[in-house]
Parts: structure tokens; sequence; C-alpha cells
């Protein structure tokens, strides 16, 4: 894990023989999609509007989910164009948020080969696998 956000909340010390529960996410998508803009916006609640398109990291911040701490973990992933060598976030991540931007209808159709990867993915897994579609950039409506 390369980078870290968030901030232990006050009052949420947890003794030592408790760990917090983790959930791995991955952010996918095609490129130009926003899953990078997206991804620091929810973890750092600032709007970056540069981000290099090849970089894939992984971010941690800690999350109340229910009123529970939760370790968030956050992969941003950078397929250039489709799900290839998707192995990688297969196995990591418990949920999946698929990502397209609503001024861009191939990052929409794009979405079908990720959602058909998940379900054959799913369909092979003893856990549940939640998945998301997105549409990304309401701000850019007046481009769809």
């Amino acid at each position: 894990m390369s980078s870290m956000f968030g901030k232990p909340r006050a009052g949420s010390e947890r003794p030592l023989q408790s760990p917090l529960a983790e959930c791995n996410v991955a952010i996918l998508g095609c490129r130009g999609a926003g899953k990078s803009a997206l991804t620091v916006k929810f973890l750092t609640k600032r709007f970056i509007s540069e981000y290099d398109p090849n970089l894939e990291d992984t971010y941690a911040s800690e999350e109340l989910v229910d009123q529970q701490p939760v370790l968030l973990k956050v992969m941003d992933t950078a397929d250039q164009d489709g799900p290839r060598n998707c192995e990688r976030y297969l196995r990591w991540a418990s949920a999946f948020l698929v990502v397209y931007s609503i001024d861009d209808r191939k990052s929409f159709e794009g979405c079908q080969r990720y959602l058909d990867i998940l379900t054959l993915h799913v369909r092979g897994c003893q856990r549940r696998c939640p998945m998301l579609l997105l549409g990304n950039k309401l701000d850019m409506e007046q481009y769809r």
C-alpha cells in the first residue's frame, strides 16, 4: 500500500486485540472515466483535475460504517483499454465499483466487459462481492 489517507477519529481507540474490519474496494472502468478523481475526492474531500492515467495505486482510510470503524482500502486501477490482467484486483477486492463518464458513451459501453468478468468471478466466489455501476462527471451533463 503506497498511500494513506484519513486520521483516526477522536474517541476511536480500540483495544489491541480487536483489529479493524477491512473492506477492499477496486475502482474499475475505462480510461478517462474519472476513477482517480472520484477516489481522491472521497478520501481527501478535495478535487484534483490532473492525474497520471498510467498510475495504479492503493489507498487506505479509516471510515465509520454503521457506527463501526472500518479500514477501507481502495485500489484505483489503471486498466488502459478494458479489463486485462484483472486477477490482481479480483483476488484482492471484496467489493467493486465500475465507473463510467456520463459524457462518454464509450466509457459506459466499456463497463459491460468489466461487469461480465465480475459476474463470472462472483459465480465462483464463496463470499459476497458487491458490485456497483456508477455514472461519474455529473457536472459535465451538458456534454452528454
